[in-house]
């Protein structure tokens, strides 16, 4: 009996290796690299908003002499457009209505006592962005704009207004704070052109150009 056992223990050892030689082997398995995508219509959609800021750098050129220079001032209004999302790419189109504060005064012994002021401007713009995070979108912006451009004139108790159409660009970034709340911030350069001001003493050409910086809230639908 004894025999026989260490018959069968011998055999099952001769046979072990041979068996483990017949199973498949293991074959490692290559790492796979994630590219995260952008959940679809994170950004698409309507969104209406309102914006504060201010202008800085503008100037209300002429061809008069009457060094107008730079101005500044405070800027309020509202926005709305639409956004449409490729993958990280995000194409929109956007307008606004700013009322504005921007004013200058020259006063010289001629006499002259001209005031500028630009009462309000509005711009209807294409967007073009990228979502460097789900809920941060960064973008390029330009297209056109408008805006009045209005003159007084004390020494002829005369005033005139203008409304103007030029062209805007810009750059800024978007923030979703949640699926419908986003925050704004942004950087446009606008250029006004120049317009005659024949109740104007000398009839002055005069045109505006304007650096501003705004922020703002969005509700997205």
């Amino acid at each position: 009996m004894k025999k026989i056992l260490w018959a069968v223990a011998a055999a099952a050892t001769l046979a072990t290796p041979a068996f483990a030689a017949d199973l498949p082997r293991r074959q490692p398995i290559a790492d796979t690299v994630y590219v995260p995508v952008a959940p679809a219509g994170v950004w698409t959609g309507f969104y209406v908003g309102a914006h504060l800021g201010g202008a800085f750098g503008s100037n209300f050129r002429n061809d008069v002499g009457y060094r107008l220079g730079g101005s500044s001032g405070f800027l309020a209004g509202v926005q709305a457009g639409y956004d449409y999302q490729i993958n990280r790419v995000v194409l929109g189109i956007a307008g606004d209505l700013t009322y504005s504060t921007v004013s200058r005064r020259y006063i010289d012994l001629t006499p002259s006592d001209i005031r500028a002021k630009q009462d309000w401007s509005g711009s209807l713009r294409a967007r073009l962005g990228y979502a460097v995070q789900d809920n941060m979108l960064l973008y390029v912006t330009g297209g056109l704009a408008l805006g009045n451009v209005r003159l007084n004139d004390a020494i002829l108790a005369t005033s005139q207004s203008r409304t103007a159409f030029g062209w805007t660009v810009g750059a800024g970034g978007e923030y979703k704070f949640t699926q419908n709340w986003s925050g704004l911030l942004e950087y446009r350069y606008t250029d006004l052109g120049r317009g005659t001001y024949n109740a104007i003493s000398f009839a002055p050409r005069v045109g505006y150009t304007s650096h501003t910086i705004r922020t703002g809230l969005n509700y997205r639908f």
